[in-house]
């Protein structure tokens, strides 16, 4: 995957995953345990995929409107989750990467991701909210600008290297949760 990440699917060869691998290059290793490089890299999606399935089911698992209840509470459990947002988010900066550089390649993968890892983190966030304050007109809209802001934060520290204004994790996610809490009519 970091081969795909770092040079593109299309500049990464057979040969260049081999040797990455530590298998002889053009002796046929790869094909022992893959079809084609696509299989490879569908392989690898499906890893990340399911990944990222097992956290948003420990969202699912929450019972959002007990939570909501007791405001410490809430801003421990909305923090909690939005750590796992965030190393969900690490695990899959790879696969992000390959999809920003070769989404026009592989436009079944890429739907596949958006679907079943990113709509699917915003959807699970947005039952949550509805749960939580059914009185939410938009909970699409929240869930969107919530984890969105996440995604940002990440996403340039990914770019840049540094987190933006070098604001450390903790900071973050404890503000995070006050204002989603906040948008999310629960204060």
């Amino acid at each position: 995957m970091q081969l795909f990440a770092d040079q593109g699917y299309g500049a990464t060869s057979v040969a260049d995953i081999e040797t990455a691998v530590g298998l002889q290059p053009r002796r046929g290793g790869l094909y022992k345990h893959f079809a084609n490089k696509q299989a490879l890299l569908e392989a690898a999606v499906r890893e990340h995929l399911d990944d990222a399935s097992a956290a948003i089911r420990t969202l699912d698992a929450i019972d959002a409107a007990a939570v909501a209840s007791d405001p410490e509470t809430l801003r421990a459990v909305v923090v909690d989750l939005g750590r796992l947002f965030l190393a969900v988010m690490d695990r899959m900066e790879t696969l992000t990467r390959v999809l920003e550089h070769d989404a026009r390649r592989l436009p079944e993968l890429t739907a596949t991701v958006k679907d079943e890892v990113v709509d699917l983190s915003y959807r699970a966030a947005a039952r949550a909210i509805a749960s939580a304050a059914p009185e939410v007109d938009d909970p699409d809209a929240v869930a969107v600008i919530a984890l969105g802001s996440l995604v940002a934060a990440r996403r340039t520290t990914w770019t840049f290297g540094s987190a933006p204004l070098s604001i450390a994790d903790d900071r973050l996610l404890r503000v995070w949760a006050q204002t989603s809490i906040a948008a999310a009519g629960l204060t």
